[in-house]
């Protein structure tokens, strides 16, 4: 299938996903990611401690009511430890705030999670569980203590542009029942080795109470690598 075909099947799939949106109000999550190896950011030449260790900020604003109304915004900083060619470790903070009527009250949240992945020749095969706790009962899945479990699958055999699919399923940290699933399917353009842009779209529904959420996807992510911006060339 050639770069343009598969492009054009991605943005059928967005317009087939956004006729739903007679259900539900339409939102858009802006996500922006800034990262780098810990080992870049210190003084010594080889903290071998360091190695394939990551830290990363990244904010995100979140609208509802058509992408009218900014309903919350947050910025989750972590740290990821790569063990493996196939597996890594993560823990995250989460500290942002959700509009309730007319205010934004404050939200925090703890999450730490495994990921396994197995490349496929230009494909790439993921399998990500993560537990969250949060101190807070809400009824936003983002924001509340659950157990998270995704697989994805993402394509990325053209020199500059990868699609991902992927399916999440939370659960009651206890009990263990299902609770809501989320879909969601993203197009890649990575402009450089530091700089990259993503746009998606995104299905989610609380099986508590039948609701359905659709949500347009637009992310950057920036990459701070220390061999090729050295000096003063930072982006």
């Amino acid at each position: 299938m050639t770069r343009r075909n598969s492009a054009l099947l991605f943005f059928v799939l967005l317009a087939s996903f956004g006729s739903a949106q007679n259900v539900n109000d339409a939102g858009m999550w802006n996500a922006f990611s800034f990262s780098s190896d810990i080992k870049d950011l210190t003084p010594w030449k080889d903290p071998k401690i360091f190695k394939d260790w990551s830290v990363h900020v990244d904010p995100e604003m979140r609208f509802d009511e058509n992408i009218s109304r900014l309903y919350g915004y947050f910025a989750d900083l972590g740290t990821e430890k790569k063990w493996s060619k196939y597996f890594l470790t993560s823990v995250e903070y989460r500290l942002g705030a959700k509009r309730e009527e007319s205010w934004y009250n404050l939200r925090t949240r703890w999450s730490m999670g495994g990921q396994l992945t197995l490349p496929v020749k230009d494909f790439k095969l993921s399998s990500t569980t993560r537990y969250q706790f949060a101190q807070v009962l809400t009824s936003d899945v983002d924001m509340k203590s659950t157990w998270r479990q995704k697989v994805s699958v993402e394509y990325g055999g053209w020199e500059n542009f990868g699609i991902q699919i992927s399916h999440e399923i939370f659960f009651l940290p206890v009990t263990l029942e299902n609770t809501n699933w989320r879909s969601q399917v993203s197009l890649k353009y990575k402009i450089d080795k530091s700089n990259a842009l993503s746009v998606g779209y995104l299905v989610q529904r609380d099986l508590t109470n039948a609701d359905m959420d659709f949500v347009f996807l637009t992310g950057y992510k920036w990459e701070f690598n220390k061999k090729k911006d050295k000096g003063s060339d930072l982006k």
